[in-house]
C-alpha cells in the first residue's frame, strides 16, 4: 500500500532551492535526456511468464529494474520538458517557476502509471510474481485524492505461501516500496552527476524522502493508522479481491520480523467472515516493535543528508591541466529483509573516468555487519564506440538474512555492461552475478545469474 501525505513543505522548499550547478562542463560533455528501456530482464520475466501465462503479458508485470527505468524515463521527460517550456531570462524566477511546475507534477503523477506510487507499488509486484503471485496495481485506475492507493486482486492461498514457505521474499514484500523510492532518486542523482545533466529532480527527493519517513514512523501510531485500516476493512467488505496485500506495509514487515515462528493463519478470519485478516494495526504491535518501527522512522530522514537535495548535484574538487574534477556524496537509510542497511554513497568524476563508490552497514536486531561497493560507469572504448560499465559489491549479511543471528555470511555481487555508442541511440547487454543476500534493486534474495538488454536514448548538448 502507498500512503499519501500532503507535502506542502516540499514546494517551499524547492522553491528557494538553486538546482542548476555551474560545473563549467562543455555540451559535448553533457547528457541532457537520458533514457532507459530495459526490454529483457531474464530469469525474472520467465517468471512473469509463466505468472501470466503469456510472454507478452509479462510486461504488466514489470522487473524492479524495468519499473523504475519507465519510471525514471517518465520524469527526466517530463522534467526537461518542463525546463524547455519555462523561457525566462531572469534565472531566480525561472528557477523558482519551473520547479513549482515541476513540484506540481511529480505530486500529482502519484496518481498515475509510471509516477512514484506506481513505482512503489510495482516493486511489490515483483516481489510476489517473483513467486508467482498475480497482482493488480491500483495505481492503473487513475486515483486521484486517495489519501491510501492498493495492490489487489491477491488470492489469500497466495499469501499464506508466501508467507510460510518463503519468509525472507515476504518481509522484502512489504519493504520493496519505499525501496524503489529511494532507488529511483539514486538512480537520478547518478544521472545528474555523471552526464552534467542539470534536470530539476529536487521536488521528486524531496517527495520521496518525506513520505516515506513519515509513512514509517506513523506505522508504529496507532492515533495514525488503526481508523485508517478500520475505514480500508470496512470499505473493502466480503470482497477479497479489492483488497491490499498487506495493508499498512511496515506493520506487517515489523511484526514479521519479530515473530518467524508464527504462520499466516494465525492473523485470524477477516471481519466480514470472509477470508484471512491480512491487515496489522499499529494497536496490535507490541511495545517493543513499534518501539523499533519508530526508530527506523527516526532513521529515514539520513536520507536528507545530501547536497544532491539541496540543488548542488556537482562539487568541483580541483582543476589542473587535465581538467576538473568533482565529487559528491548521499546518505540512505533503507529497510531490508533483515533489518536496514545504512550506506555512504559517494559519487567522483575526472576529466575521463566516471566513479561510484559506497560504503553500507547492514544492522539487525542484534548486530552490525558491513559491505563495500564500487562502479566504473561508462569509460569509453574503442574510439568512444564502445561504453563499459562495471560493478562489483562484497558484504557480510546476517546469516539466512535473520533478524536475530549474530553470525555473519560473506557474499557478493559482478555486473558487467557493454553499450554501443550509435550516437542517439545506445544498445546494450548487461550480465549480473550475485550469491544470497539483499541488494537494493534485486528483486532476487537467492543465488542468481542475470542477463538485461535494452536501449538508451541520449539527447547530448
Amino acid at each position: 500500500m502507498y500512503q499519501k501525505f500532503t507535502l506542502l513543505l516540499t514546494i517551499s522548499v524547492v522553491m528557494c532551492l538553486n538546482t542548476e550547478p555551474a560545473t563549467g562542463q562543455s555540451n559535448s560533455d553533457t547528457i541532457r535526456l537520458n533514457l532507459d528501456f530495459p526490454l529483457v530482464d531474464w530469469p525474472y520475466q520467465r517468471y512473469a511468464t509463466e505468472t501470466r501465462s503469456s510472454f507478452i503479458k509479462s510486461y504488466a508485470n514489470p522487473s524492479m529494474r524495468q519499473s523504475v527505468a519507465v519510471s525514471n524515463s517518465f520524469y527526466s521527460a517530463a522534467h526537461y520538458g518542463i525546463e524547455q517550456l519555462v523561457k525566462i531570462k531572469d534565472p531566480a524566477i525561472r528557477i523558482i517557476l519551473a520547479n513549482t511546475l515541476i513540484a506540481g507534477f511529480d505530486y500529482l503523477s502519484s496518481y498515475v502509471p509510471f509516477g512514484l506510487a506506481w513505482l512503489h507499488e510495482e516493486y511489490h509486484r515483483a516481489v510476489m510474481t517473483r513467486r508467482g503471485i498475480n497482482s493488480f496495481n491500483d495505481v492503473n485506475t487513475f486515483p486521484f485524492g486517495a489519501s491510501a492507493i492498493a495492490v489487489s486482486r491477491i488470492k489469500d492461498e497466495d499469501l499464506i505461501r508466501l508467507y510460510n514457505d518463503h519468509r525472507t521474499d515476504f518481509i522484502r514484500l512489504q519493504s520493496a516500496g519505499i525501496e524503489a523510492e529511494y532507488y529511483q532518486t539514486q538512480i537520478l542523482q547518478k544521472n545528474n552527476f555523471y552526464y552534467n545533466q542539470r534536470l530539476q529532480n529536487i521536488p521528486l527527493y524531496w517527495l520521496h524522502t518525506i513520505n516515506s519517513a513519515v509513512y514509517v514512523t506513523d506505522s508504529g501510531d496507532p492515533e495514525a493508522f488503526d481508523k485508517t485500516v478500520d475505514n480500508f476493512i470496512e470499505k473493502e467488505g466480503a470482497d477479497i479481491s479489492k483488497r491490499d496485500f498487506t495493508g499498512p506495509d511496515f506493520t506487517a514487515w515489523v511484526n514479521a520480523l519479530f515473530h518467524p515462528e508464527r504462520r499466516y493463519e494465525d492473523r485470524g478470519i477477516h471481519p466480514s467472515g470472509v477470508g484471512i485478516n491480512r491487515y496489522i494495526k499499529p494497536s496490535q504491535l507490541s511495545t517493543e516493535e513499534r518501539d523499533y518501527l519508530k526508530k527506523q522512522g527516526g532513521l529515514q530522514w539520513l536520507n536528507l543528508l545530501s547536497p544532491h537535495l539541496f540543488g548542488f548535484s556537482k562539487i568541483k574538487i580541483k582543476s589542473n591541466t587535465k581538467g576538473n574534477y568533482y565529487g559528491n556524496f548521499a546518505v540512505r537509510h533503507l529497510l531490508t529483509t533483515f533489518g536496514n542497511d545504512i550506506s555512504l554513497d559517494i559519487f567522483y568524476q575526472t576529466p575521463k573516468t566516471n566513479y561510484f563508490f559506497s560504503i553500507h552497514n547492514y544492522n539487525n536486531k542484534n548486530a552490525s555487519f558491513f559491505g563495500l561497493e564500487g562502479a566504473l560507469i561508462d569509460k569509453p572504448l574503442l574510439e568512444d564506440r564502445l561504453l563499459l560499465s562495471g560493478r562489483a559489491m562484497v558484504w557480510t549479511q546476517p546469516e539466512n538474512q535473520s533478524f536475530t543471528e549474530q553470525k555473519g555470511s560473506l557474499g557478493g555481487l559482478v555486473n558487467l555492461r557493454g553499450a554501443l555508442n550509435l550516437g542517439v541511440w545506445s544498445p546494450y547487454i548487461e550480465i549480473e552475478s550475485k550469491t544470497k543476500g539483499w541488494v537494493m534493486g534485486n528483486v532476487f534474495i537467492q543465488d542468481n545469474v542475470s542477463v538485461i538488454a535494452g536501449l538508451n536514448l541520449r539527447i547530448r548538448g
